[in-house]
């Protein structure tokens, strides 16, 4: 595994990262709990050091109805203890329903959620806490990076910033404030924030990359509908409300496959898309196998050993 500096935070963070959202179960069939632990010990072993969670990633109620984190869960248990000087946390806050995408980022709530994943993440701080998901009104008037801002006061989080979708207004305006580290959404089909990194860079704010493989599709493992792994709520909901914007990524995803000469080859093109770009740190893929932590590192290995 290659590392790299994570902007002016000196975290050095592998190219690789593992988001959560797949394996905390919900919108996605989980794993069992042994395998997913297993499944981070195993990255972790491989040199997978940056890791990504929020409470909507498995999200389900307690014993006494509050909200709890399954895949937040899952890190602590496979991370905690002696290992957790050896993983880089990032820890996203504020978003708290992940089929409406509803967020409450009122200061009680926000370090409430903090305090609750610091004991199923079993740890007194996180590595990075990100403002998850916030309109570009809530960006403008700061309250919510104000309350992280406070975190981080108090030694909870080393750093801070936002966590967005593919929108480059929102990124803009929050490169204008003080933060350490934003996350986006960027591939090859979702290019909108082609802009945002020398920006960042310029600014010494560290990039992370969400969605570097577009929810699996390209991995290159899917050709048409029937490929789809409907047992999971994610494909089937989006087959079921918006099919015809399936269809049409699909077929754009299939030209790409065409085009870079095979599902290894649209792999690594997908990566180099992103690594190209000095200020991208970290490519943080939702991975539920072994093979496809194997697959990853080798092919962000032969784009950096060229």
């Amino acid at each position: 595994m290659t590392f790299t500096k994570l902007g002016r935070t000196g975290l050095d963070c592998s190219r690789l990262g593992f988001g959560t959202w797949q394996i905390g179960g919900g919108r996605w069939k989980g794993l069992e709990n042994t395998d997913s632990v297993a499944l981070l010990r195993y990255a972790l072993e491989n040199g997978v050091n940056t890791f990504d969670a929020a409470i909507v990633y498995g999200q389900y109620r307690g014993e006494a109805n509050e909200r709890r984190g399954r895949s937040r869960e899952l890190l602590g248990e496979a991370l905690g203890g002696s290992r957790r000087q050896e993983a880089i946390i990032c820890l996203k806050l504020g978003q708290i329903d992940e089929f409406s995408h509803r967020a409450v980022y009122q200061p009680r709530n926000m370090v409430e959620e903090l305090q609750r994943a610091l004991r199923e993440l079993r740890t007194d701080y996180v590595d990075i806490c990100l403002v998850h998901a916030p309109s570009l009104a809530e960006v403008r008037d700061g309250h919510a990076l104000t309350v992280v801002k406070t975190i981080q006061a108090m030694g909870a989080a080393k750093f801070i910033g936002y966590s967005f979708e593919c929108e480059p207004e929102h990124a803009r305006v929050a490169l204008q404030q003080d933060i350490d580290v934003m996350m986006l959404q960027y591939n090859l089909l979702d290019q909108e924030c082609e802009g945002i990194f020398d920006l960042a860079s310029e600014r010494g704010v560290g990039m992370l990359v969400g969605g570097p493989l577009k929810r699996g599709y390209l991995s290159g493992r899917f050709d048409s509908v029937s490929d789809l792994p409907l047992e999971d709520n994610y494909w089937e909901w989006n087959l079921r409300y918006s099919r015809a914007k399936v269809e049409g990524i699909l077929s754009r995803v299939a030209k790409l496959k065409q085009e870079a000469g095979g599902a290894c080859e649209l792999r690594q093109r997908a990566f180099h898309h992103i690594l190209r770009h000095p200020g991208a740190t970290c490519a943080i893929v939702g991975h539920r196998t072994q093979q496809e932590i194997d697959d990853n590192l080798r092919a962000i290995h032969e784009i950096l050993h060229k």
